[in-house]
């Protein structure tokens, strides 16, 4: 497994490289615009250069765009689906013009209005961005940890949601996070743990599917449907899940992506190589 973190880009898209480096990132994720806003600007082609050549150098890679948290592409409010549906597509063309191979999104709430038609509100936002971004750049729908409304928390639903996305082919896929995973109700603390986790979404959904591991540690009781990121080693997850993740064949050819607090200087520093360390180390027998 590739490692990196969320780098910030405040200051621009080459301080996200710089940032990079200096963290020892081997693939990244940065946001595709201001994540709590919807007025977005797209960066000029001399930063665009700047940032796929720096990407380049320090081979970095995968790269992938994380959409505002602003999104919800499964709302019944006609102003906020629509804003949902444009800054997506943002994100999409954004993609193809710094090269990221991914775009990922939290997919949203249906605010009572029913799963279905969440989902049928989901398929058309998705049908209609990737149309109006055609090329090879792939979305992800992230799994959430199931609070209120909100959809693709359980396997079953991830299997329906890209069910329903038959007509756009290869170019949806699942991106899950470990503290997500966590707080839907799935223990991923240990070796037996991961391994079963892995076997249900490989039957439900198919690992072929899944691109993208969000690495996050979490305080939160397991199946409390809370979303609490922490420190890597420092909550409920610990070590042994981290490692049995890090090492498992299946996910081999993925990124795993830090979104760790930011409470402190150096601490993406620390998760990162703490991470690290834990590749190429045996878990313990089941």
């Amino acid at each position: 497994m590739r490692l990196g973190v969320h780098v910030r880009i405040a200051k621009g898209l080459a301080s996200a490289v710089t940032e990079a480096e200096r963290i020892g990132c081997e693939t990244i994720q940065i946001f595709a615009g201001n994540p709590n806003a919807w007025r977005e600007s797209f960066p000029t082609l001399e930063a665009v250069e700047a940032f796929r050549n720096g990407i380049s150098r320090l081979d970095i890679r995968p790269v992938t765009l994380h959409t505002a948290y602003l999104l919800n592409l499964a709302t019944s409010n006609d102003l906020i689906y629509s804003k949902s549906v444009q800054a997506l597509k943002n994100a999409l063309e954004r993609a193809k013009l710094l090269g990221a191979e991914y775009v990922v999104t939290h997919i949203g709430s249906h605010g009572g209005a029913g799963f279905a038609a969440g989902v049928k509100r989901i398929q058309e936002a998705v049908t209609s961005a990737l149309a109006a971004s055609p090329g090879s750049h792939m979305l992800l729908l992230e799994g959430g940890s199931g609070a209120g409304n909100t959809i693709g928390s359980t396997f079953e639903q991830m299997a329906v949601l890209l069910n329903s996305l038959t007509s756009v082919g290869e170019r949806v896929g699942i991106a899950l996070d470990t503290a997500h995973l966590w707080g839907a109700g799935y223990d991923v603390s240990t070796v037996h743990g991961v391994n079963q986790t892995l076997d249900e979404f490989d039957n439900m959904v198919g690992l072929s599917r899944l691109r993208l591991v969000h690495c996050n540690d979490t305080r939160v009781e397991l199946g409390s449907h809370l979303d609490r990121h922490w420190h890597i080693g420092e909550g409920n997850i610990g070590i042994e899940g981290f490692r049995t993740l890090v090492n498992h064949p299946a996910l081999s050819d993925l990124s795993g992506i830090l979104e760790t607090p930011m409470d402190e200087p150096g601490w993406d520093v620390k998760n990162l190589n703490l991470l690290k360390s834990l590749r190429g180390l045996d878990s313990r027998p089941q």
